[in-house]
């Protein structure tokens, strides 16, 4: 975990909520007491105790808010004051909400740690990322190992700062936005000799919302397959570790389909284990 980037992820989304609030008791009460003031709305309450607790929340202010909204929903159809506080509060609560929707965003530029490779790979053919974005922040390194390329990736997920489902929704993210193929494209290239331009692969995923037991852990993992005009020319496997602080790491292993073989690139060893164990162990 990389501390810096993580205090941001944590520290920006709270340091914007009591911006807001201290910016609205500025202006318009600044005759009553600081705390009597924040004890007045018990949104201003729950809200900042959210923000110090958000590191125990599954996927983060991704869950918060929406799950946030709902429950506030319910209250106040089930409370009288609760709507009454609203119709008189409801500027202040929603510059609140868009304070966090702000920390969220800018805590996506916090910086992530160095991706490790496992002893037996060597050293990294790249350990750059020219064409990565500024947001959210990443790593990247590409390894050759006989012939098989091992992509890994260290990602923050803005908003987020617990381990537990970090992993499944980085691997939605890649499945969903097209990003996995960027990342093949990156990788294939450093194939030496293919004689093919890396813009001609596509990707059809195999197998997606599984997980496996790799030693002591259990990580979601995708298989796909990398074709050039609908004729397949390698498999790649994407594992994914989600880690406290709201970096993800990822693995991805491609191994090209030999012609002639009467085997596929992961028929001996389905869910790569005998690269993402080494690499666990490498990063333990």
């Amino acid at each position: 975990m990389e501390v810096g980037g993580a205090l941001a992820a944590w520290l920006i989304p709270l340091l914007c909520i009591l911006g807001i609030i201290g910016i609205e008791w500025k202006w318009k009460y600044a005759h009553v007491h600081v705390v009597d003031f924040f004890k007045a709305d018990p949104f201003n309450q729950w809200i900042c105790i959210l923000g110090l607790v958000i590191i125990l929340v599954p996927l983060g202010w991704l869950v918060a808010i929406p799950a946030g909204a709902v429950g506030m929903g319910i209250r106040a159809i089930a409370s009288e004051d609760s709507r009454s506080m609203w119709t008189t509060r409801w500027q202040a609560r929603s510059a609140i909400v868009v304070a966090i929707v702000i920390g969220v965003i800018l805590s996506g530029f916090g910086g992530v740690s160095k991706p490790v490779g496992a002893d037996e790979w060597g050293v990294p053919l790249q350990t750059e990322n020219p064409d990565a974005p500024a947001w959210p922040a990443s790593e990247q390194h590409i390894w050759n190992e006989g012939g098989t390329i091992l992509v890994v990736n260290h990602v923050r997920l803005p908003g987020t700062l617990s381990a537990i489902g970090s992993g499944s929704m980085a691997l939605w993210h890649l499945e969903s936005s097209g990003t996995d193929e960027e990342r093949l494209r990156q990788a294939m290239e450093q194939l030496e000799g293919i004689g093919l331009n890396a813009d001609w692969f596509t990707l059809e995923t195999i197998a997606y919302g599984q997980t496996h037991d790799y030693g002591d852990e259990t990580l979601p993992y995708t298989l796909k397959r990398v074709e050039i005009s609908g004729n397949k020319i390698a498999e790649m496997v994407t594992v994914a570790v989600g880690s406290w602080g709201g970096e993800v790491h990822l693995l991805t292993i491609i191994k090209p389909d030999i012609p002639g073989s009467e085997f596929l690139p992961f028929e001996s060893d389905p869910y790569a284990t005998q690269y993402v164990e080494p690499w666990l162990a490498a990063n333990a």
